[in-house]
């Protein structure tokens, strides 16, 4: 018999519990004592170089891909329209948030890709610029 302590909806009982089977052996160490360490459970540290950014080329500058998985809700522009930087092109929900797609550049819209329902993956073009 094990005696234990349980609280239930803030009232404390003392209960004695019969333990008919014990799979596992639980080993249980106070707080402020150190864990024993072996050869076998210290960590190399992976160090992964933080991603740099580049410059676009001219292939990035003439499109506009989906840095998000969503879908669609809002395209407040359209072809032919002259935007500017920062202009709000394309409203996605994703995860019941919604998030405004801004363009990177000063441009002129020759075609969007997508329209107003459409499920999106990351990376899928947009739109593109003349």
């Amino acid at each position: 018999m094990k005696k234990l302590m349980i609280t239930v909806n803030g009232k404390r009982y003392e209960v004695d519990v019969e333990v008919v089977q014990d799979d596992e052996a639980i080993e249980v160490q106070p707080p402020f004592k150190p864990p024993v360490r072996t050869m076998n459970s210290y960590v190399t540290p992976v160090t992964t170089p933080l991603p740099t950014k580049s410059k676009p080329s001219s292939a990035d500058k003439k499109s506009l891909t989906s840095p998000i998985n969503g879908v669609v809700l809002e395209i407040p522009v359209k072809e032919g329209q002259a935007v500017k930087e920062n202009d709000i092109l394309f409203v996605m929900e994703a995860m019941k948030m919604k998030t405004n797609i801004s363009s990177p550049q000063t441009g002129k819209i020759k075609a969007v890709k997508v329209k107003v329902g459409d499920t999106i993956e990351a990376g899928k073009v947009l739109l593109t610029f003349e």
